[in-house]
């Protein structure tokens, strides 16, 4: 158990997957799982048990560290486009959780499960991203989904290659743009980097995932109206 009690759920699904090939669909769970041992990486601790797919095209993720919620979802549907081939539903759910299972993430309870199933269940063909928590939350609860959407907008007219460029952007360390030219195959010029996530708007992105990291989670999932 991580030393706070509040965590945040990813769970998700590949969308039209009805559409992909066996082959198609068998590359895109591999990529999703390489997104998350480089999640792993980012915090120690920071992943939970083992990624679980169900019903096919289906995924959920347990992290110790809500703060964290949107970088990791928005990482993992960059990692998805830049591939090319598909894009996923995700939907955040932030709030306790009990029973955790090392083994088997699914077969843990609690809130967060319970948000995030529920956020994606509910999610219309408008939006494939939203983020949900306790509606003791107040005002904050009916923000934050807009919020997802908001980015979800933007993120929904990613090239292949704004993708791939934003999927080095957004490690947490925040290379910079000539760290992220040098590192690219073949290697690109820092303005060719800047002239790429400028197009991608992903400065704005970027203000979002900061403000949800610098939020006093903790604080806010444990309020209680009176």
């Amino acid at each position: 158990m991580n030393k706070h009690e509040y965590f945040a759920v990813l769970t998700g699904d590949i969308i039209k997957s009805s559409l992909l090939s066996k082959d198609d669909l068998d590359s895109l769970r591999s990529t999703l799982l390489n997104a998350m041992d480089i999640v792993k990486g980012w915090m120690r601790g920071l992943v939970k048990g083992k990624t679980e797919f169900f019903r096919g095209d289906a995924w959920q993720l347990l992290l110790t560290n809500p703060a964290l919620a949107m970088r990791v979802g928005i990482f993992l549907r960059a990692s998805l486009l830049a591939e090319g081939k598909a894009d996923s539903r995700i939907s955040i759910g932030l709030g306790k959780i009990k029973n955790i299972s090392r083994n088997r993430v699914s077969l843990a309870t609690g809130e967060a499960f319970l948000l995030s199933g529920r956020g994606l269940d509910s999610m219309t063909q408008y939006s494939n991203m939203t983020v949900v928590i306790p509606k003791s939350a107040q005002a904050l609860s009916e923000w934050l989904p807009v919020v997802g959407h908001l980015c979800d907008s933007l993120i929904g007219q990613w090239t292949k290659r704004q993708a791939e460029i934003v999927c080095i952007a957004i490690d947490p360390r925040e290379p910079t743009h000539e760290e992220i030219a040098q590192s690219l195959s073949p290697t690109v010029s820092k303005q060719a980097v800047t002239k790429v996530l400028n197009s991608a708007n992903w400065y704005v992105i970027r203000e979002a995932i900061h403000l949800f990291e610098k939020t006093a989670w903790e604080s806010i999932l444990q309020y209680k109206k009176v």
